[in-house]
């Protein structure tokens, strides 16, 4: 059966989080054999819920899959251009780990509402992403692990650097950043251009880059992802500008976190961004991954192997501790 957008939309009903379980509808069974979130018994998925939940304002689209027996919650937090049909492998991952998985769409992306692509300022993002964690924290199984892929840490570091949390004030256990977004390759230029861009134009065209070695998934973005957008915001790249100096301007945290970065990523200026991630997070754990390129969720599948093995050591030492 074809989907698409708008009637998937028409057919989510509102997410209730104190449901474990409601039946796909035939728009939201398309959508999940399309994007192959259709976990199998291998990863001891029970359940899964789709909905749209009002959250910092916007309509959010959220999925919850439970698995038998779960040891705490996973948060997802995808990246620019992004949403949770792109996702597949991470959440198959942390349900491998008996962990419960939680995911949305950003607003301006997927299924959420709000302009495409396109946001305010990036406490837009913090307002919705605070409102979900409030939402898991009564209503699912700590402890609670927060992943951010690119934009998705940007907004986990905003959120633990804007409120001063220390290590035992955090609510979670573990923080996993995946080549998180802190200034972005050619970000001077960028800077220059923008105020001068920002008075003619609302969007420039997008350039697909090979953010991943994985040729499949490449394409299947570039061509087969009818949620992908085809411009860039200007205004988000002014949004982003305020955030980089807002972030940069904050003090350090001791809260912990573990941080892989690709070597060969081209989006990020990344050992710019290592560096601040140091100065702010000191307990921070790096893992560079070797030949990675951006989209680490979606490298191929030796990379992305690699990558979960060293998450994998690291959740049972957070679990143990816990």
């Amino acid at each position: 059966m074809n989907w698409d957008r708008e009637t998937l939309i028409q057919e989510l009903g509102e997410f209730d989080w104190a449901l474990p379980d409601a039946p796909p509808g035939p728009q939201l069974q398309a959508y999940s054999q399309h994007y192959s979130l259709n976990f199998d018994d291998s990863s001891e998925a029970l359940s899964h819920q789709a909905g749209l939940a009002k959250l910092g304002g916007f309509d959010i689209a959220v999925q919850r899959w439970m698995t038998a027996s779960a040891v705490g919650t996973a948060i997802l937090v995808h990246g620019y251009y992004d949403h949770v049909g792109l996702y597949k492998n991470l959440i198959d991952f942390c349900l491998r780990q008996n962990l419960n998985v939680v995911a949305f769409d950003l607003p301006g992306h997927g299924l959420s509402s709000g302009e495409q692509a396109v946001i305010a300022n990036f406490q837009d993002y913090d307002a919705v992403f605070s409102e979900v964690v409030e939402k898991v924290q009564a209503n699912m199984p700590e402890p609670l692990f927060a992943f951010g892929q690119s934009t998705g840490g940007a907004i986990l570091i905003n959120f633990l650097l804007k409120r001063g949390f220390t290590a035992e004030e955090c609510p979670f256990a573990d923080v996993i950043l995946l080549a998180p977004l802190v200034r972005p390759m050619g970000w001077r230029k960028g800077m220059l251009l923008h105020p001068v861009l920002s008075l003619f134009l609302k969007q420039m065209k997008r350039k697909h880059g090979d953010s991943s070695s994985d040729e499949d998934f490449l394409d299947f973005v570039r061509s087969q992802d009818p949620l992908q957008s085809l411009f860039l915001s200007v205004e988000w790249v002014g949004a982003l500008i305020k955030w980089m100096r807002f972030i940069e301007a904050q003090p350090a945290t001791d809260v912990p976190m573990f941080i892989v970065q690709g070597d060969e990523d081209g989006t990020v200026d990344w050992r710019h961004n290592m560096k601040v991630l140091e100065e702010k997070f000191p307990q921070r754990e790096l893992f560079v991954l070797e030949n990675g390129r951006h989209h680490l969720v979606n490298e191929s599948l030796d990379k992305r192997s690699d990558m979960y093995q060293h998450i994998t050591k690291r959740l049972q030492t957070r679990l143990t501790l816990g």
